[in-house]
């Protein structure tokens, strides 16, 4: 994320100012720099807000590979940093990404495929099961 230029250090705040100039500062939105998953959560919502729940889906799969588990279980900061929470409320963005994980599973939308990218996955911990069949 792009640091904020600091503007009340190095130059005196009185006097005539000509020589500064506007600095463009390139941010996240607020919800995205507070998501944990680091999903582009305005791009699937816009498809989502549109009603193209299919797209919506694929564009937060590219992310989260669990959106319907990731919707019931995830604490939401991303409300929380909404800026929108100052004028009405925050986007239930949590509700959203758990109602798509389960609109695709009832309707069967498969993940597209993946390139292979040659890393090897770890898995520790499955909680608790037995050894053997029995």
């Amino acid at each position: 994320m792009t640091p904020l230029p600091d503007l009340q250090h190095g130059r005196g705040r009185s006097g005539p100012v000509r020589q500064r100039r506007p600095v463009y500062v390139d941010l996240l939105p607020p919800c995205n720099a507070g998501c944990p998953a680091g999903e582009n959560i305005q791009a699937w919502l816009a498809h989502a807000e549109a009603g193209r729940y299919e797209q919506a889906w694929q564009q937060l799969t590219a992310d989260n590979p669990l959106p319907a588990i990731h919707g019931r279980v995830c604490y939401h900061p991303c409300e929380t940093a909404c800026n929108r929470a100052s004028l009405d409320s925050a986007v239930s963005i949590h509700a959203v990404e758990r109602f798509l994980g389960d609109l695709a599973r009832e309707r069967g939308w498969a993940f597209s495929p993946a390139a292979r990218s040659g890393r090897r996955v770890l898995v520790i911990g499955s909680g608790p099961s037995r050894r053997g069949g029995a």
